[in-house]
């Protein structure tokens, strides 16, 4: 009866544990905790908290994983819609010098001629200000509007 009286006292410390006691890695713990641990699901309850932790690490992992893959998306996007602004903005800047040209080295002379060179050069200058496709489509309506009134001249000078 005294062996019991001596070991209650024992048993009754070890059942004072706290989860934090139930981890292995943070202390030594004696073999009355980790007696009770055992028994008591400390350790247990120690693997869950860890298992739920990976689990969320987990999900987080997977949803920056997909965030990442979004991004890059849309990187790849905006850089082959640049791509494409520029291939188009050439293609304006040459048709306007070509337009430029054909007008500088026409048969028209007279001060229309001379005020369709000077638009036409100012458009060259704001080609090289556009960045935006609504500025390029601006640039191309008046290279147009220009086109048609060049070849409305050429074809009064030979009418005359």
């Amino acid at each position: 009866m005294r062996k019991y009286i001596l070991l209650a006292p024992l048993l009754l410390a070890g059942c004072v544990t706290t989860p934090q006691d139930c981890d292995l890695h943070a202390q030594d713990p004696s073999f009355i905790t980790k007696l009770n641990c055992a028994t008591s699901g400390g350790y247990r309850q120690k693997v869950d908290e860890k298992e739920q932790q990976v689990l969320q690490n987990q999900r987080e992992n997977k949803l920056a994983k997909q965030d990442l893959a979004n991004t890059q998306s849309r990187e790849l996007a905006s850089s082959q819609q640049l791509e494409n602004e520029q291939a188009k903005l050439t293609a304006v800047r040459s048709d306007l010098a070509q337009t430029l040209n054909r007008l500088q080295s026409s048969k028209v002379q007279n001060k229309q001629r001379q005020q369709e060179i000077r638009k036409l050069q100012e458009l060259q200058q704001q080609s090289q200000k556009a960045n935006s496709d609504s500025e390029i489509a601006v640039i191309e309506k008046k290279i147009a509007d220009a086109k048609k009134r060049i070849q409305a001249l050429e074809q009064a000078n030979t009418l005359h």
